[in-house]
């Protein structure tokens, strides 16, 4: 069995409220997936959350670069062609 798997996730183009929607969907899940185990470690272990607290803060930060830049894409009219893939490596 390989030890590395690709997938395709998004490949498309889109106008800017569908990318809108997708983009924002997926890191708001990865957001509130960081949120979410952050507290869970905390409650449950006393775990510092600061690593999973910074991904975050890099994450938020993510996701209001890309608005800025859909809000301008779309005062401009254009459509987003949007490619993402998934890479997963299995470790033994």
């Amino acid at each position: 069995m390989e030890n590395q798997h690709e997938y395709k996730l998004i490949d498309g183009e889109f106008a800017v409220e569908e990318a809108k929607k997708i983009v924002m969907s997926l890191l708001t899940s990865k957001i509130n997936f960081h949120n979410l185990n952050s507290f869970s470690d905390y409650v449950r272990f006393n775990k510092d959350p600061e690593k999973l607290k910074k991904r975050v803060v890099e994450l938020t930060a993510t996701r209001e670069e890309i608005l800025k830049l859909m809000e301008k894409s779309e005062e401009k009219g254009m459509k987003l062609n949007i490619k993402s893939n998934i890479t997963i490596e299995l470790k033994y």
